[in-house]
């Protein structure tokens, strides 16, 4: 059985917690805007093969075998389900062209009637970056820019080899998204979280969206203890937000139970007014359903008001990525 098989159908275990969810909760409709998926024509990355280097998320075999993942499918893993996703959140996934890439999300968001808005790609350290960000706000979808700062010493955790947000050209590219009122999707690790606040400072018309929670990698208490305090770092900061994703990727065999501090920490840290939930979805079907990751959520926050609980799964996307 490869990696992902097991993780397919819903897992009672997983969804265990000592006080048993009322029907009342488990039958609400909760509309979802997820603001963390990747809506890929594969043809478009040349990097989706099974030459792809293995990294913390496990073998990629069922994703390779399964192929395209476009709107139809998101919108097919919460069908006579009490989850209805009203919206969506393409973040851009490498693709050889990124131009490209936008106008595929787009013609998927027109031909479903799917709300769906982009975060570009690109390098922002290019000297050809202006340009590629000049296309790319032909499309009336684009709302912000992202390129992986993941640096860490070991392999599997490894995104880039370069420290991106110390490069003076990577900053001259950031420093051109405010002119745009574009924001920027920050995906690091918390050894990287000091410099991101500098960062962070020096353009406060910019607004910056933490991906997967600040990806807290390194396990022990050290790696604990310097997630979290950065994360209430980061969360004193006006311009920056987070989303609540990516946990199945760093705990393969999860269960509400061991989600919960996260995800409590989190809220914590930044507040339900700037803390939005998202899936990551298909990289995160690997080791979980979409319906028992959503209803996850809502089981961790089940005790938020009415009006918080909107906050996290709708409002808060309407208003960070202008729906």
């Amino acid at each position: 059985m490869t990696l992902g098989e097991d993780y397919q159908q819903p897992v009672p275990g997983r969804m265990y917690t000592i006080i048993p969810e009322t029907p009342e909760h488990e039958a609400a409709p909760r509309p979802f805007i997820d603001t963390h998926v990747h809506l890929m024509h594969t043809a478009l990355y040349s990097w989706f093969n099974p030459s792809k280097a293995l990294t913390f998320e496990g073998p990629w075999d069922p994703l390779f075998q399964a192929g395209d993942y476009v709107a139809t499918d998101l919108t097919s893993e919460v069908h006579g389900s009490n989850i209805n996703v009203v919206g969506a959140v393409h973040v851009q996934a490498n693709a050889d062209d990124p131009v490209a890439e936008i106008a595929d999300v787009e013609q998927q968001s027109e031909e479903t009637g799917l709300p769906i808005m982009i975060v570009g790609g690109g390098d922002l350290s290019s000297p050809d970056f202006a340009e590629t960000l000049e296309r790319e706000l032909d499309y009336p979808h684009l709302r912000g820019v992202r390129q992986n700062l993941n640096m860490h010493p070991h392999p599997l955790y490894q995104y880039v080899n370069m420290s991106y947000m110390d490069d003076p050209e990577w900053l001259n590219g950031l420093g051109l998204l405010a002119n745009h009122d574009l924001s920027f999707d920050m995906q690091l690790y918390p050894t990287q979280f000091a410099r991101a606040c500098e960062v962070i400072d020096a353009h406060p018309n910019t607004l910056f969206i933490i991906n997967h929670m600040g990806m807290w990698a390194d396990r022990d208490l050290a790696g604990w203890q310097l997630w979290k305090n950065g994360l209430y770092e980061l969360g004193k900061r006006d311009n920056c937000v987070i989303k609540i994703s990516g946990q199945p990727s760093m705990d393969h065999y999860w269960t509400i139970e061991s989600i919960k501090p996260g995800i409590y920490t989190a809220l914590d840290a930044f507040g339900i007014d700037k803390t939005m939930f998202a899936s990551n979805f298909p990289v995160d079907k690997l080791h979980c359903s979409y319906l028992d990751l959503v209803h996850a959520y809502a089981r961790c926050v089940e005790t938020l008001s009415p009006s918080e609980q909107d906050a996290l799964f709708v409002d808060n996307a309407k208003k960070y990525y202008r729906f």
